[in-house]
C-alpha cells in the first residue's frame, strides 16, 4: 500500500525544507497532488539529448552543450523547432528516503508538442527520481512543431511524489467502476477494467462530431512565428488546420505530423484519486499518444449528485508510415492511483483552462474564431 502525497503534504514538505527553490515557492505551484516546476536562470543548447549517470549533468554539459542562455532577460529566449535544450530548474529535492516521484510534461506544454523530460543529477533514467533523491532538478525540452518562447518561471513540467505502491488493483478499480465510475463511455456506462500492468481502462479516440459541424480534431502547421507561452490571444487559423468527421474514412496521419483529437470517453476523478496515463502500446501502432499524463483529483468531478465528466485530449504524433485513425480506436491505458489523503484543493476549484473540457487547444490559443 502506499499514496500519492497531496496538495496539504506538499505545502509540509515546502515548510520544512524537502522542496526548496531558488526563488520562493508559489502557491500557485502546488496543485492538488502534483508540483509545477519552474524554468531556472540557465538554458543550454545541445548537440543530443543524454542521461547523466555517475559522470553527473555538469560533466555531460561540458562535453555536450554548443551554446548557454539567460532566462531571467527582458525579453523571452526562443527555443528553435528541433533543437535540443537543458534547461536547470528552481526546485531543489531533500526528499525523505520513503519519498520518490515522477515528472511529466504539463498538460499545455503537451498541446503545444513540446517533448519534457526531467533529469536528476546522476539520473540513470527520466522523468524518475528515486526514492530520498537530494539535489538539482534539470528539463530537457525540445520543441517539436512550433518554437517557443520562454522565460525564468515558467512551469513546462510537474511532479508528483508519493509513498509505497500507490496503483490500484483490479479489485478494487473494478468496485469503483460498478459503484460510482471514475470513467464512461459516451452512453453513460462504465468502462470496463482491463487487466494488466498495471490495470486500467482503455481509453479511444472520438471522430464524430455528431453533426454538429465542429472539428473533430488538428493538425499542426509548421513554420510559424515563435508561440510566446505568456500569450493567451494567439489565432489558432495561424498554428492549426482543423479536421472534420469522416465517418467513413477516419483520418491518415502523415509521419513526425502532430495532431489534437479527444477521447470518446468522460473521466470523474475523485478527491481520493487520481490517474496517469501509461506509455503507449506499440501492438496499437507505431504512434505516440499522449505527452502530459498526470490528472489531478477532481478533474472532470463535482461535489453535486451529477458527475459530467470531461474528456482527455489526445496528442498524438506517428512514426515513420502514414497510420490510418478510426473512430472508436483504443490507443492507450489510463492508470488510478490512491492519495495518502483528500486534497485541500481539488483540480478546478479555483479555476481551470482544462475542467469540463471538450476539444481543446493550449491555452495560449483563442479558441474562438
Amino acid at each position: 500500500m502506499g499514496g500519492i502525497l497531496v496538495s496539504q503534504s506538499l505545502r509540509s514538505l515546502v515548510a520544512q525544507g524537502n522542496i526548496s527553490a531558488l526563488r520562493q515557492i508559489t502557491e500557485q505551484q502546488i496543485q492538488p497532488s502534483s508540483l509545477d516546476l519552474r524554468l531556472g536562470a540557465r538554458i543550454w543548447q545541445l548537440q543530443c539529448s543524454f542521461l547523466p549517470g555517475t559522470q553527473g549533468v555538469s560533466r555531460k554539459l561540458g562535453r555536450l552543450a554548443t551554446a548557454s542562455y539567460r532566462t531571467d532577460r527582458d525579453e523571452p529566449l526562443v527555443l528553435h523547432q528541433g533543437g535540443v535544450y537543458l534547461a536547470e530548474l528552481e526546485e531543489v529535492l531533500e526528499l525523505p528516503d520513503d519519498i520518490w516521484g515522477r515528472s511529466n510534461p504539463k498538460s499545455s506544454t503537451g498541446r503545444l508538442d513540446v517533448f519534457v523530460r526531467l533529469l536528476t543529477e546522476e539520473g540513470y533514467a527520466f522523468d524518475t527520481v528515486p526514492p530520498g533523491y537530494r539535489g538539482r532538478l534539470y528539463l530537457e525540452i525540445t520543441p517539436q512543431s512550433f518554437h517557443v518562447a520562454v522565460r525564468r518561471g515558467d512551469c513546462l513540467a510537474q511532479l508528483r511524489l508519493a509513498r509505497g505502491k500507490p496503483s490500484l488493483g483490479v479489485d478494487e478499480l473494478e468496485e469503483w467502476q460498478a459503484a460510482a465510475p471514475l470513467c464512461t463511455w459516451s452512453d453513460g456506462s462504465a468502462a470496463p477494467v482491463m487487466d494488466g500492468m498495471p490495470p486500467g481502462v482503455l481509453l479511444s479516440v472520438d471522430l464524430l462530431a455528431m453533426g454538429k459541424g465542429r472539428p473533430v480534431g488538428y493538425q499542426a502547421r509548421r513554420h510559424q512565428p515563435p508561440i510566446d507561452l505568456a500569450r493567451r490571444d494567439l489565432p489558432l487559423d495561424g498554428y492549426w488546420t482543423d479536421l472534420y468527421e469522416r465517418p467513413d474514412e477516419g483520418h491518415v496521419l502523415e509521419p513526425e505530423q502532430f495532431y489534437i483529437f479527444a477521447t470518446r470517453e468522460r473521466l470523474c476523478i475523485p478527491p481520493e484519486l487520481c490517474a496517469e496515463l501509461v506509455a503507449f502500446d506499440a501492438t496499437k501502432g507505431e504512434l505516440r499518444t499522449h505527452y502530459a499524463g498526470f490528472i489531478d483529483p477532481g478533474f472532470g468531478w463535482s461535489a453535486e449528485d451529477e458527475h459530467p465528466g470531461a474528456r482527455l485530449v489526445l496528442e498524438i504524433r506517428t512514426h515513420d508510415v502514414p497510420f490510418l485513425l478510426e473512430h472508436g480506436q483504443p490507443l492507450f491505458r489510463l492508470e488510478f492511483m490512491r492519495n495518502e489523503t483528500p486534497p485541500d484543493t481539488l483540480y478546478g476549484a479555483s479555476g481551470n483552462n482544462y475542467q469540463a473540457q471538450e476539444l481543446k487547444l493550449a491555452k495560449q490559443f483563442r479558441m474562438a474564431r
